[in-house]
């Protein structure tokens, strides 16, 4: 619904986009729901994961902004996946939350929920045999290097 969905894209049964913009060639799992997000080209969204827009929390939702996280007076606000990334099954993202290009995610015991920003650096597949196969397609800017 209100979603845009480019060239390539794979969406099957039961996965649900509102208000989101798929790029080229990205896949969302069964029973994936996406609400108001963005999501880079050549991106795997696993089955199960949902992507919430509305505020759970009592704090106010902020985002990066000029070098400094900054309160957006919003009440729902969605997630930003960046190109080329892997998302596991049944991850649960926050509003607001951003997954740097070329980020792997899956869920590890007690760890299925994303409450914070995720860069390449916090990538999971670092830890895992064969990191090497996963290779950075999309280097960071220099002058977009957060402190």
């Amino acid at each position: 619904m209100l979603s845009v969905v480019s060239d390539g894209c794979y969406l099957p049964f039961r996965a649900a986009l509102f208000m989101t913009t798929l790029m080229e060639n990205s896949m969302v799992a069964q029973n994936a729901c996406l609400q108001m997000c963005v999501v880079g080209r050549d991106t795997f969204i696993g089955a199960g994961t949902t992507f919430t827009d509305f505020n759970l929390l009592e704090r106010p939702i902020r985002v990066w902004h000029r070098g400094r996280l900054e309160p957006i007076n919003l009440p729902v606000l969605g997630g930003c996946v960046g190109h080329h990334c892997r998302i596991g099954a049944g991850m649960i993202i926050y509003p607001a939350r951003t997954i740097e290009s070329d980020s792997v995610v899956f869920a590890l015991p007690g760890k299925n929920i994303i409450t914070k920003n995720i860069r390449y650096e916090d990538s999971y597949h670092f830890d895992l045999p064969g990191a090497e196969r996963h290779q950075r397609l999309y280097p960071r800017d220099p002058e977009d290097e957060v402190p």
